[in-house]
């Protein structure tokens, strides 16, 4: 057992320690950003939460409450498929076809892009491009680092660098003239070219996952006065996510159950959400070819690093958040023609890969939480907001400052509730 030393944070680093931000810019993210998150979910701050919340007694921001950071964290796992996708059709195809087809569907904090080639949108996969990263920090990055920002979206999409302007990543203001970072850019906006920076679905964000982290710490009672402990009825009782998912009810109900035994709790460091795992065991080449039903010739992947791609994050840590697959150049099937990614055949359902949410299957995300010893809080009533003034916002032509996301969400804390 780690030995027991009390300690505060010196700040809140980047996603997955993340070196793109300047020395001043690590410290106004940890600041402005993570820290106000927490601390307004702590005082119920309505322009975090909106109004109606409940101060927070089982939660703490690491920054300024000491707890023992030499602790293990109590990780939280999901699968990345898309659940209420998977509950709603039967059929593998059709399911794999539906998450692939819009950002929109992929909800479960995974997005994906899949770039086809001249065939857009039925030729053999060439590439799918998977990431974990919140909006919120690549929309302070493009506002305070332009030029890193520029250069890291070219850096991570290479193929496509000769074709981004300045332009295609900003909006003006037409109140102040100011340039404003557009997260659904042209750039970022679908999963059918192979191009993707950030996540964008709306439920998708950081300070969801604050927030979700934050209320899930009040216990709750229902109507006869007992106490929940279901994961869904935990959901629609305090209102921070989405019952049918894998990622809400999994986070909620495991703080809950955490803070019900008397822990305060927070979010592990860096706060982010996280690939955990990537299981690329029943994947094999087939050298004959890409088509399902004809006679294979399976081989091992010899170099599954130079075709499962990590790029972003650290997943030898369980902290992955970008992922590309593709296939390098030069090598060649049995016929002479490029391997390419659907030239992968998945020994575990007999098929080759036609979709990029195939491999959704097999990735496993997860968020993890720190505690301290704490005092269990009195279970309350259900939140309603419907009886509450939502939170203020203030306009997407205002100077981001992480309470706006212009085209895609309100504040923060409340882009579940």
């Amino acid at each position: 057992m780690a030995p027991k030393k009390d300690t505060v944070l010196k700040r809140h680093e980047p996603p997955g320690n993340l070196p793109d931000l300047t020395e001043a810019n690590k410290e106004k993210w940890s600041k402005e950003f993570i820290s106000t998150w927490m601390q307004g979910e702590i005082d119920a701050d309505p322009k975090i939460v909106g109004n109606g919340r409940t101060p927070l007694t089982q939660f703490f921001d690491g920054t300024k409450t000491p707890f023992n950071q030499g602790d293990s964290p109590k990780a939280v796992e999901w699968n990345a498929f898309p659940k209420v996708i998977r509950n709603s059709y039967q059929s593998d195809a059709v399911r794999w076809a539906i998450a692939d087809s819009s950002r929109v569907v992929q909800d479960e904090y995974l997005e994906w892009s899949v770039s086809r080639g001249a065939r857009k949108y039925t030729g053999d996969i060439h590439s799918v491009t998977f990431t974990a990263e919140g909006p919120e920090y690549w929309q302070f990055l493009a506002s305070c680092q332009k030029a890193d920002f520029l250069k890291l979206m070219k850096d991570l999409n290479s193929g496509f660098a000769s074709d981004m302007v300045d332009s295609d990543f900003f909006l003006k203001d037409y109140e102040t003239g100011n340039e404003v970072y557009n997260p659904a850019n042209v750039w970022n906006l679908l999963s059918t070219t192979g191009v993707i920076a950030h996540l964008i679905q709306p439920n998708n964000t950081l300070s969801a996952e604050v927030d979700i982290a934050a209320q899930a710490t009040v216990i709750r009672k229902n109507d006869k006065g007992k106490t929940i402990t279901d994961a869904d009825e935990l959901i629609n009782c305090s209102k921070y996510g989405n019952p049918g998912r894998n990622s809400d009810p999994s986070i909620g109900a495991a703080i809950n159950s955490l803070a019900r035994d008397g822990a305060s709790l927070t979010v592990a460091e860096p706060v982010a959400l996280y690939i955990r795992d990537f299981d690329t065991r029943s994947f094999k080449f087939d050298m004959n070819g890409t088509n399902d039903g004809a006679p294979t010739d399976l081989r091992d992947i010899e170099h599954p690093d130079k075709v499962f791609q990590w790029q972003r994050g650290n997943i030898k840590a369980k902290a992955g958040l970008r992922i590309k697959i593709e296939v390098p150049k030069g090598l060649k099937d049995n016929n002479k023609q490029p391997l390419l990614v659907s030239h992968i055949y998945d020994t575990n359902k007999k098929l080759h890969i036609k979709y990029g949410a195939q491999f959704a299957d097999y990735f496993t995300m997860g968020v993890s939480a720190m505690g301290i010893d704490g005092t269990t809080a009195q279970p309350q009533s259900c939140y309603d907001p419907s009886s509450q003034t939502a939170g203020s916002v203030k306009p997407s032509c205002a100077e981001f400052d992480g309470f706006a996301h212009p085209g895609l969400a309100g504040a923060p804390g409340s882009s579940r509730a």
